[in-house]
């Protein structure tokens, strides 16, 4: 999966992610188009990232599983 691939899973606005990963917007364009490579730093932020996200998700699924 390309490194722009897993940045639109998160479904998250691009300045958001590239505030969390600590990195410019312009930057994390660039590593989306593939202009630049990506660093093995930002890919494990990135992850990181990821899994908060999923788990803030299962959170919300617990709770409307819980309102039923």
């Amino acid at each position: 999966m390309r490194f722009r691939e897993r940045t639109d899973l998160l479904s998250l606005p691009l300045q958001e992610i590239a505030d969390r990963l600590g990195i410019p917007y312009r930057t994390l364009t660039s590593y989306r188009y593939g202009h630049r490579a990506v660093p093995e730093e930002v890919l494990k932020k990135l992850a990181t990232i990821m899994r908060e996200h999923c788990a803030r998700l299962a959170e919300a699924a617990d709770e409307l599983e819980s309102e039923e």
